[in-house]
């Protein structure tokens, strides 16, 4: 299985991004019911040169998660219009992908689900852009991200390739764990998501109440995949590396936090030696690590 989706990800990521500037990086942990079923991976870039934008994103969960791997490449201008995506999702022993182009005003795309294909095109209203920029579209709205502000948009929802109704509202900005965010309920297929975003657009947390699912921003990369199984070889296809997840507040705080000061050993504890320095393990640097939304928002 391993094996069948490194070749889904293969045959569909393939575009090289080495010239990209990486605005947002960062690994988020998912929660259901309280429980740590999986992580996410999220990269948001932009090509100076290409004068593009570009979103890769990985979710991976356990069994109890539902044992879903799904990945994503997006482009957009910009000025955010879509350009295509390609999309890929496995659960259990069923694939779907999904490769789409935008040109003249339609969404053109390539739909295969289960040995099944089917071809769509479509026109989409004009100012509609890929949901994976929803954030990035109200940052450059006159508006921008406001208290007491609404967006109403139609965004495209990559993974059926159809155009759906959304609107967002931003209700005020508070404190979630040190950091000041816009607190941000977007209803969104049915769906009602609170987002928690910084001035800089980084989402720190995402809560579906419905379904019982949050997740959010970590500052390192084991806190989110939790032991859990990480499909390096997958991660390379899609990313074209394997991300370090520090492109953002969350692990910058967390590397400019001080260390917290350790009590002084006692004078007659006869455990107070000089071994007592550095703990076994510690300060070690081991190789290898880990196993191998007509459109546009309208503010009202």
């Amino acid at each position: 299985m391993v094996c069948r989706i490194a070749l889904c990800l293969s045959l569909i990521f393939s575009q090289s991004l080495a010239h990209a500037e990486i605005l947002f990086e960062g690994y988020s942990k998912i929660l259901s019911g309280g429980v740590h079923v999986g992580y996410t991976i999220s990269r948001y870039e932009f090509d100076p040169k290409k004068k593009q934008f570009i979103s890769t994103s990985l979710v991976k969960t356990n069994e109890a998660g539902g044992g879903i791997t799904e990945g994503l490449k997006a482009y957009a201008t910009d000025d955010l219009k879509p350009l295509s995506y390609s999309y890929t999702s496995v659960i259990g022993k069923t694939a779907k992908t999904i490769d789409a182009k935008f040109e003249k005003g339609k969404i053109m795309a390539v739909v295969r689900d289960g040995g099944k294909e089917e071809k769509i095109s479509k026109d989409i209203p004009k100012g509609s852009f890929l949901s994976m920029f929803l954030v990035y579209v109200m940052l450059k709205s006159p508006q921008g991200l406001k208290p007491d502000t609404k967006y109403d948009y139609q965004s495209i929802a990559e993974e059926e390739a159809s155009l759906v109704k959304g609107v967002a509202a931003i209700k005020n900005q508070e404190d979630l764990n040190g950091f000041k965010v816009f607190k941000i309920i977007n209803d969104f297929r049915s769906t009602q998501f609170i987002s928690y975003v910084n001035e800089k657009g980084e989402i720190l947390m995402v809560r579906a109440p419905v379904q019982g699912i949050t997740t959010e921003l970590v500052a390192q990369p084991s806190t989110a995949t939790n032991n859990m199984q990480v499909p390096t070889s997958l991660i390379k296809k899609l990313f074209g590396d394997v991300p370090t997840g520090q492109k953002n507040e969350v692990s910058k705080a967390n590397h400019a936090a001080p260390a917290k000061p350790q009590p002084a050993p006692m004078k007659n504890d006869p455990k107070a030696t000089k071994q007592q320095g550095v703990a076994p393990g510690q300060g070690l640097h081991l190789k290898g690590g880990a196993a191998e939304g007509e459109g546009a928002p309208d503010a009202k």
